[in-house]
């Protein structure tokens, strides 16, 4: 018999043969936030999302996200500037989807799927081609993550 030390990893663990978990991340730098446009090469190209990708099998969700987002951009993330934010089921398509915000990485980045990246304030995430899977993080973003960008407040 297998002891578990940690119960949220076991419940993902039990999750994951359910549903494939996928990570992505929310780069923060001042007060914008990057996100990436879906490679040519891949379904939905085109639309916008935040970079990240599908959990191996025996990989953790940090391990996955460090990975996926070196693949993608080219940069290690710094672990203790590294937050869990969110995570969303998407049904359809027995997708588990598990946000991130990352304040801080080592390295330049870069766009080595040739995806086109753009840093935006949060706000601006209602005029960009989003997934339709980020449009409930969308709104848990702006209202509770980043609320002073997603209002108009008029300075006296």
């Amino acid at each position: 018999m297998i002891l578990r030390k940690n119960t949220y990893q076991s419940t993902l663990t039990i999750e994951a043969k359910k549903y494939k978990n996928v990570v992505a991340c929310v780069l923060k730098k001042n007060d914008k936030i990057l996100i990436a446009s879906r490679p040519e090469t891949k379904n939905f190209s085109g639309f916008f999302e935040f970079p990240g990708g599908k959990v191996e099998k025996d990989e953790c969700l940090i391990e996955a996200l460090d990975r996926e987002i070196n693949e993608e951009l080219g940069i290690r993330l710094d672990f203790s500037k590294l937050y869990y934010l969110n995570h969303y089921r998407i049904l359809e398509h027995k997708i588990s989807l598990h946000f991130f915000l990352c304040l801080r990485w080592f390295g330049k980045i870069k766009n080595k799927e040739k995806q086109t990246l753009k840093w935006i304030l949060p706000n601006e995430l209602n005029n960009c081609n989003l997934l339709k899977s980020n449009e409930s993080f969308k709104i848990f973003l702006n209202n509770f993550i980043f609320p002073t960008t997603h209002r108009n407040y008029i300075a006296t």
